[in-house]
């Protein structure tokens, strides 16, 4: 009888060794299919990457514990082929799993999770039911594979209701994606602010969601519009930073009007009856916008304390008092309005200097920038800081000739060091590589370094040596007619008092 069979202890052991691994892979892979999203998209694909393999492990796992229990077992023949045939077609289904659970927040949701979750025990059970004669004793060949195997089916089947229900819901949102297009197509482009905004909520529609944000920050009356909102309390908070709007008194005060009024509301709708349930959200907004208005030199002290005062009586404000309180630090006031304004028409005289040279880098914008930078009267302290940093080194030094900066002590130290350090690094040709006087004066940077070096030797900076090291470099590289005269000009300021 098959029920009298002695299995090997080897065979027994190796099935217990496998569903040991078997259920402590099934267990990590449950967990990576429910979480494969909501992190950025590297960590997404990473988490899909490691569910997969995870998933592709276990069915190994299976098809090599279903073989053992179908040869050590001596299962019937259509028994081992209902075996066979159910790990391959509940390894099909797990795979197709994958797929529907890239999107979990979506129908049908994390249904899918009970065929990855279902089929390894009904498979760990029909093994040892194989190999242990009590447990055949108990139950037939049939009614075993039929409990199994059948189970197994099941799970195997369900896999065509979730993926028609996926299916319904990607049609539906296509034909929701082609009315958002058609309204977007319709709308006016003189069309107020307000009518613009429900395009840039359902962000699956990235294309419409785009073009509409580009459409918002051409619109003429973007800033009139913005105060009508503001006025009436609509505006959404969130979006003041990026909506190319001009951070005018007005604009300002229309704005802190609504943090308040926001933060009474949410004061007077949360006393004595727990949180909000997207406050998170409100306070995220909230934060942002006084972020943007503080950035150009709108305080928001008052505003940041009303914040922070129903932050710390609701869920999901706690990890946003850090920013609240930064707010209100002096060293914040004005920040962005002095390093890095959107638009030239921002700047001014508490703007830093590498905010006017940023615009200088614009053709159109050059002469201004520079004309303007030159009227500043922290422009050279603005230069030392910024020669102690590489990018805004490069800045100063491109323009160090056309600043007008005062040759201080810490001026002329500070270029020093950026200059010798840039001519330190220039590659020195062996006699047996001959190099080209236009590659040296290339790798010399020409065109940057070696004028803003005779600025400063005729600003009575000591840079002889510094002259002296690019005098040499120059004989390392080939003769030609634009040697003489670059010698010449360095000639003309070395040794100056």
């Amino acid at each position: 009888m098959p029920g009298e069979r002695v299995v090997s202890a080897g065979a027994l052991a190796a099935t217990i060794v496998i569903s040991g691994l078997i259920f402590l892979v099934w267990g990590y892979d449950l967990l990576l299919l429910g979480s494969m999203t909501g992190s950025d998209p590297a960590g997404d694909d990473i988490g899909q990457a490691l569910a997969a393999l995870a998933m592709g492990v276990l069915w190994v796992l299976l098809g090599v514990l279903t073989l053992i229990a179908i040869v050590k077992g001596c299962l019937p023949t259509a028994v081992a082929m209902a075996a066979g045939l159910g790990v391959a077609l509940s390894g099909l289904a797990a795979s197709a799993v994958l797929g529907l659970l890239a999107r979990p927040g979506v129908p049908p949701f994390l249904w899918p999770l009970v065929i990855p979750a279902g089929v390894p025990p009904l498979v760990v059970a029909f093994a040892f039911w194989a190999l242990l004669p009590s447990l055949r004793a108990m139950l037939s060949a049939r009614l075993a594979a039929g409990i199994a195997w059948g189970g197994v089916l099941m799970l195997c089947l369900a896999i065509v209701p979730l993926q028609l229900s996926r299916q319904r819901f990607l049609d539906q949102e296509a034909a929701q994606q082609a009315r958002v297009e058609a309204a977007f197509a319709a709308m006016p482009e003189a069309a107020p602010l307000w009518e613009w905004l429900p395009f840039l909520e359902p962000r699956r529609h990235s294309w419409v969601a785009d073009n509409a944000m580009a459409r918002i920050r051409h619109l003429d009356r973007r800033q009139a519009d913005a105060e009508t909102m503001l006025d009436r309390g609509d505006f959404p908070l969130g979006q003041l930073g990026f909506f190319d709007l001009d951070p005018t008194p007005t604009l300002c005060d229309k704005a802190r009007g609504l943090l308040r009024r926001r933060a009474a509301q949410i004061a007077a709708g949360t006393v004595g009856s727990g949180p909000l349930p997207d406050f998170g959200r409100q306070l995220d907004d909230a934060v942002s916008a006084m972020q943007w208005l503080v950035g150009y030199d709108c305080g928001c002290d008052g505003e940041s304390l009303a914040w922070e005062a129903v932050a710390k009586t609701n869920l999901g404000g706690a990890l946003n008092l850090a920013y609240l309180a930064e707010l209100r630090d002096p060293a914040n006031l004005g920040r962005i309005v002095r390093n890095y304004p959107a638009k030239f028409s921002m700047l001014g005289p508490k703007a830093h200097l590498r905010a006017w040279l940023r615009f200088a880098e614009d053709p159109v914008l050059h002469d201004q920038a520079i004309a303007g930078a030159r009227t500043l009267d922290h422009r050279t302290a603005d230069a030392v800081e910024m020669l102690g940093d590489e990018f805004g080194a490069v800045a100063v030094l491109k323009a160090m000739p056309v600043l007008d900066l005062d040759p201080t002590a810490e001026l002329c130290a500070a270029a020093r060091k950026v200059l010798h350090d840039d001519i330190t690094k220039v590659y020195r040709p062996k006699p047996d590589d001959p190099r080209s006087f236009q590659e040296f004066l290339e790798r010399v940077r020409a065109d940057r370094d070696v004028p803003a070096l005779i600025w400063l030797a005729r600003h009575d900076c000591d840079v002889d040596g510094e002259l002296a090291q690019v005098e040499r470099l120059a004989f390392t590289y080939q003769d030609s007619a634009d040697r003489s005269p670059f010698l010449a000009r360095l000639a003309s300021v070395r040794g100056k008092p």
